[in-house]
């Protein structure tokens, strides 16, 4: 099996969690010749792929085509991580309307608002976090090996958080994003003492509106919107009834 980790605009960090599969990483190299992998490989081939595992989200007009070109030449694509499942924290300059030019000046570098890579090609499956749960993308890879199709989690972290034996933050008064986001992480956050932040997006199964009005107990509205809009949440919930009706 072909595969390759292509990068875009991100901070590296899923391709160096790679790094902390240990033993796993050489059985993978054993079973998936990563042809294109540029942290680890001096020579790299640009050609077609059984699997492209794709970080980043796309943040750049070249980008776009860049991108399409991969899917083009790949057979299955994988979202690997936040940036490239939703944009994760880059997508914070979304919300300021001169985000490149305060940055950048006059160095202007064709900039888009950050977004997910399925908004401009197709992708199969989805390895959420910041970065993504060395647990399943062995069990990811264990699946496309023997050609069986993978399903991630659709329900809540605090389905996890309860398995773990967790105190629930909110019932200590402490705003947490447990109820809604989408679980896969074995609720590390909460298990290591830190509320869920939803870096793995918004659950299948949530109860947004049910949510709120517990959350707005906690802390107020704008408040909360900054929360949302750290890992793209808000995109998903601002034309929502629940969020509309919220005071």
């Amino acid at each position: 099996m072909k595969a390759a980790i292509i990068t875009f605009t991100s901070c590296f960090g899923c391709s160096f969690e790679f790094l902390n599969l240990r033993n796993d990483l050489m059985n993978f190299f054993e079973k998936i010749n990563f042809i294109d992998f540029k942290l680890l490989k001096e020579r790299n081939i640009e050609g077609n792929y059984d699997v492209a595992f794709i970080e980043g989200g796309i943040s750049r007009k070249k980008e776009i085509g860049e991108l399409k070109k991969i899917r083009n030449r790949a057979k299955i694509v994988v979202a690997l991580g936040s940036c490239a499942c939703n944009g994760c924290v880059m997508t914070v300059k979304n919300y300021r309307a001169s985000a490149e030019k305060d940055v950048y000046g006059k160095n202007l570098y064709g900039s888009l608002e950050v977004r997910g890579i399925d908004n401009y090609i197709k992708v199969d499956y989805y390895l959420r976090g910041c970065p993504f749960s060395k647990h399943e993308m062995l069990s990811l890879a264990k699946n496309l090996l023997i050609g069986r199709d993978w399903k991630e989690k659709d329900y809540d972290v605090c389905v996890e958080c309860r398995k773990q034996g967790n105190d629930c933050f909110l019932e200590k008064g402490v705003f947490c994003l447990g109820p809604i986001a989408r679980a896969g992480c074995k609720a590390i956050c909460p298990t290591n003492e830190y509320p869920c932040v939803g870096c793995r997006g918004l659950a299948e199964d949530k109860n947004l509106e049910k949510f709120l009005k517990v959350a707005i107990k906690l802390i107020p509205k704008k408040e909360m919107k900054k929360k949302f809009e750290m890992y793209n949440l808000y995109e998903e919930i601002k034309e929502s009834e629940a969020w509309k009706k919220l005071k």
